[in-house]
């Protein structure tokens, strides 16, 4: 999964939003997931579904603390709501919320999540946008390492290097990460946000991270940043997509639709033995309610080895249930 791709517009990126650690987290998974060069969106087309089992291999989790995050964050996700600020026009802001529907599925084990319409135009057809990869910011250990990192790989793109030092001030920087009525002494912004920042970034991600700041009292914030590599500024979304997304997305979605059947085509090879309609040998027996037992206990066919996988396969092939 390290090769899974966030997409964002710009304007999303620079966004005000509070979120948890984990809600951040979860929003990028499914953001990743998306396939961002669809011209017109449809409710599936913004759908993303995942078992538990999948999200824990994506995010570095065991399973059941998986499903204990995705518990959690979901429930609050629900009720966060995105603000974008635009300096001209006649519109000067905008509020929605991230998703609108969230699923969890007990057969399946599985969470399905649907975007908002009023998102979709930050995350299909961007044409000024971020791009990262979600290895490089799923080990973050503070909620406001991400929205710094978003930023400031904007600010690189924009000016198209790979390094440069960002100054900006304090009230607009506390504003942008909704923190206007947070920390009113520097040492308490150094210590809570800065500081986390800069271990998250220099330990976890593909940037590394320095600040300094100006002023007397501090009024300015100089953000000396620099990626590992110089990396493709500016990219054609389309060539991006084709290289990344194209790979991971149909991957997971397949994968639950194909573990479906296996499970569907299992039972009911079981219950035609049990009513005598097919005449499984000892060993399938035994086999298949082996596989049953501990698809059962584990939600998911992911602990499966390639021989165990290949066996199962084989005799739903034979009495054509797959």
């Amino acid at each position: 999964m390290s090769e899974l791709v966030v997409f964002k517009a710009n304007e999303l990126a620079m966004s005000r939003y509070d979120l948890t650690e984990h809600e951040t987290k979860l929003i990028l998974c499914c953001v990743a997931l998306l396939n961002p060069t669809i011209k017109n969106p449809t409710r599936a087309d913004r759908t993303i579904t995942f078992t538990y089992q999948q999200y824990a291999k994506m995010m570095g989790l065991t399973a059941d603390n998986a499903y204990h995050r995705l518990n959690g964050a979901t429930s609050e996700l629900m009720t966060r709501t995105v603000e974008i600020i635009y300096p001209t026009g006649d519109v000067s802001k905008r509020i929605f919320q991230w998703v609108n529907l969230a699923e969890f599925n007990r057969r399946t084990q599985s969470l399905s999540l649907v975007f908002s319409e009023d998102v979709l135009p930050y995350l299909f057809q961007i044409k000024r946008f971020i791009k990262y990869n979600l290895e490089h910011v799923k080990s973050f250990e503070n909620k406001y390492s991400m929205r710094i990192y978003e930023w400031l790989l904007k600010e690189l793109m924009q000016r198209k290097t790979h390094k440069a030092n960002i100054e900006v001030s304090i009230i607009n920087f506390k504003f942008m990460l909704m923190l206007e009525k947070n920390y009113p002494a520097f040492k308490e912004l150094n210590r809570w946000v800065l500081k986390a920042a800069i271990k998250d970034l220099n330990n976890y991600s593909n940037m590394k991270l320095s600040i300094d700041k100006r002023g007397r009292p501090t009024d300015t914030l100089i953000f000396q940043c620099e990626l590992d590599k110089q990396v493709a500024l500016a990219t054609e979304l389309a060539k991006d997509q084709k290289e990344s997304t194209t790979d991971t997305f149909p991957n997971i979605q397949e994968s639950i639709k194909l573990e479906t059947r296996i499970h569907e085509g299992l039972k009911k090879i079981l219950h035609s033995d049990l009513t005598a309609k097919v005449q499984l040998t000892s060993f399938e027996i035994k086999f298949l309610h082996d596989m049953q037992s501990k698809h059962d206990l584990n939600g998911s066919f992911s602990w499966l080895t390639l021989k165990q996988r290949t066996t199962l396969e084989k005799i739903l092939a034979k009495y054509g249930q797959i």
